[in-house]
């Protein structure tokens, strides 16, 4: 028994969310709204927490025409201009907006927004099976709980491997130029999940080979130009070469009073006034590694007067384990990477602490990769029998 012409609403964005990600609809039977042709090539990154679209950076084709932008779920489409995103310009690159009863037309720059409505596979058996998973993070973890003596992270350790492959491989990178790509690595760190794509295009905007030019003030004013957060810097220097970003990109929501976007940009600048232009560090031992870059933070928010703004040793372990240790896997320092990750703390997020739940503590940075791996690559995907913890589980 399928929705068709149903009036009333039986379901929420979370189970639209469900069937989407892991491409658990039929698109190949499906058309848009207007009738046009299209291909899912990639739903793109889940927006979690932040206001804004709920996918960044998906990829489809409509009519042969390759898209990349956001996409957008909704119960109705009238609920575009209910939730007032018509007012909202973080909304203005939907490409495409998926729902379940298409009920108005939504325009976006003048034209109708491409619309995907899916009342008509929507299977009311399946909806009623998995409405109490449909928050479900893990799909095994009440097994994984039930299970005595589980090898967990002896089975997921491949997973580690997989990460640190897949974050330094050298097709993934848009540069030969090994420091400009650390650069770049350094911005998204500090931007973390929620400002990853603004600090990134701050390193586009002034990429390292300009910025190495430049006096260390300079290099910090630029950065902070780039930024769009404030624009008197523009409206002073109206000859600068630097066009800011848009200021909507910033997001602020469920962020730490030391993780605002403010702050984190004056530390990264202020980092950056002073960054060396070479990577000799990347020669050094694990133990080593980790002073010198301590030794950095130190020395240069002492300098700027910002050391009371940050929590030195988050900040520290996240730009390690996101930006030095992909670093050293790419230029083949491999042990030195695993021993830096074994070295550090374990993450702490919304992933781990799912996985506490069930009974999975990481004990080190390394272990809390592997979680995080296996999260994106088979949990939130729902690959369970090419899971050697699914695959475990069902032959224990």
């Amino acid at each position: 028994m399928y929705l068709q012409g149903t009036s009333h609403c039986i379901l929420n964005e979370h189970y639209l969310n469900l069937l989407l990600r892991p491409k658990r609809i039929p698109f190949h039977r499906l058309h848009l709204s207007d009738g046009s042709n299209f291909q899912l090539i990639s739903t793109g990154n889940y927006n979690t927490f932040e206001s804004g679209p709920d996918f960044s950076c998906a990829q489809l084709k409509i009519d042969g025409i390759h898209w990349v932008g956001n996409v957008e779920l909704h119960v109705r489409s009238s609920d575009w201009y209910t939730h007032g995103h018509h007012h909202d310009p973080a909304y203005n690159n939907v490409i495409l907006h998926v729902v379940l009863i298409h009920d108005k037309e939504v325009f976006v720059h003048g034209k109708a927004l491409p619309t995907l409505e899916l009342k008509s596979i929507i299977d009311l058996e399946h909806l009623e099976k998995h409405k109490p998973n449909i928050k479900v993070s893990i799909p095994c973890g009440s097994l994984v709980r039930a299970q005595k003596n589980l090898p967990f992270f002896s089975l997921v350790a491949p997973t580690l491997v997989q990460r640190l492959t897949r974050k330094s491989n050298t097709e993934r990178l848009t540069t030969t130029d090994s420091m400009e790509w650390f650069y770049s690595l350094i911005a998204r760190s500090f931007g973390g999940k929620v400002n990853e794509t603004p600090f990134e295009l701050i390193a586009t905007e002034v990429p390292w080979h300009r910025l190495k030019t430049m006096e260390p003030n300079q290099r910090f004013v630029s950065i902070i130009q780039a930024s769009g957060l404030y624009p008197v810097f523009s409206i002073h220097n109206p000859t600068s070469e630097i066009i800011p970003i848009e200021s909507y990109l910033w997001k602020r929501k469920g962020q730490h009073a030391y993780a605002q976007p403010e702050k984190r940009l004056a530390q990264f600048a202020a980092l950056m006034s002073i960054f060396p232009d070479d990577l000799s560090f990347a020669q050094l031992d694990a133990y080593a590694i980790v002073k010198y870059f301590s030794d950095l933070f130190n020395d240069t928010f002492s300098q700027h007067g910002i050391l009371h703004q940050i929590k030195k040793s988050y900040l520290l372990n996240t730009i390690l384990i996101n930006a030095v240790v992909p670093l050293l896997y790419h230029i083949q320092r491999h042990s030195t990477a695993l021993a830096l990750l074994q070295s550090l703390g374990p993450e702490d997020n919304y992933v781990i602490r799912h996985f506490k739940e069930i009974g999975v503590s990481p004990r080190h940075a390394g272990e809390s990769q592997m979680l995080l791996e296996l999260h994106k690559q088979f949990c939130t995907a729902k690959k369970c029998l090419n899971c050697a913890v699914g695959t475990h589980i069902l032959v224990s």
